[in-house]
């Protein structure tokens, strides 16, 4: 069994709603709604659980004020979380599906920021302890998944240093961030595969959004050999590109009716990387990320690919 760490910055306390016929300037009332432990690199640890119990653990700081739920959710699906204690809460999202036309509007809710001295401190202890708890996990693990967006109480280069060290340590290294972070890790050191969505590949590396087609997959492969790794971009519902070496590819996305597209990207992204580990198949990789965003599209659950009705 191969192993992976699964380290983000965005933790998050995740409500799905079901909302029939959602209006706005009106009362909604649900009919059903589920509570999970979320986040991109959680989302991403839970699919790879459920396809290999056992071979994932996640790295998550999470708020002082409503860790224990946070904890509490992730037990219920199996998930093994070490986590790093920092001020405040961890953040709410809030995802209102509407099953009449097919709707999925998502509510990102961060928490307020203390500025003050007391919970700059707490951040900088918390860098440092995340820093060394990831430092003690990747020596275990064959795999360091980096995923999600960095809130602004973090130093900048934390997803740079937690990739350097997977990297030293001669792990495969998957990123799903972008922009100026990306940008700052490979300064440092250069993932492996790298995944992220054609505006994010743009916006990184500094290309007017959108491309055309062609001139997109040539970018992507160009990338990929200067770097001499895999770049991956998804694209919703259109084709999947991809490079590696230098090489193009482009995988179809399998047109479904989506009850819940929320987690889609994260799910691919752990279907690719199970994948990956096993065998360097570019298809393959494509091939069984594309099958678990299909999957979770599917499912009223983000970040999850089992049967619905089991």
């Amino acid at each position: 069994m191969k192993k992976t760490l699964a380290v983000g910055l965005s933790s998050t306390l995740q409500k799905t709603i079901v909302f029939p016929g959602f209006a706005l300037d009106t009362v909604n009332r649900a009919t059903e709604y589920l509570m999970d432990a979320s986040g991109k690199a959680v989302n991403a640890a839970r699919v790879l659980n459920q396809l290999e119990e056992g071979s994932v653990t996640c790295l998550s700081p999470l708020g002082e004020d409503n860790a224990r739920l946070f904890l509490d959710l992730a037990a219920r699906d199996d998930l093994t979380v070490d986590w790093v204690s920092v001020p405040g809460r961890t953040r709410y999202c809030y995802t209102c599906v509407d099953p009449a036309v097919g709707s999925t509007t998502e509510l990102v809710v961060d928490e307020p920021v203390d500025r003050g001295e007391a919970a700059a401190a707490g951040f900088a202890r918390a860098t440092e302890e995340l820093l060394a708890k990831a430092g003690r996990h990747i020596p275990g693990v064959d795999a360091l998944l980096f995923a999600g967006s960095r809130p602004k109480a973090w130093p900048e280069e934390t997803a740079a240093r937690i990739c350097k060290l997977a990297k030293d340590a001669g792990k495969t290294v998957m990123a799903d961030f972008h922009g100026r972070d990306l940008a700052f890790t490979l300064e440092r050191c250069v993932p492996d595969v790298i995944k992220i969505n054609e505006r994010e590949f743009c916006s990184t590396f500094g290309y007017p959004y959108p491309l055309g087609v062609d001139e997109l997959r040539g970018r992507i492969a160009e990338k990929s050999a200067e770097y001499a790794n895999a770049i991956v971009i998804t694209r919703g519902s259109k084709d999947t590109y991809a490079g590696y070496l230098g090489l193009a590819f482009t995988h179809p996305v399998n047109p479904v009716k989506a009850v819940n597209a929320t987690g889609c990207g994260d799910s691919f992204t752990a279907g690719f990387l199970h994948s990956w580990l096993a065998e360097r198949d570019m298809e393959a990789a494509l091939a069984k990320g594309s099958w678990c965003a299909t999957r979770n599209a599917l499912n009223l659950r983000c970040g999850s690919i089992r049967d619905p009705n089991d």
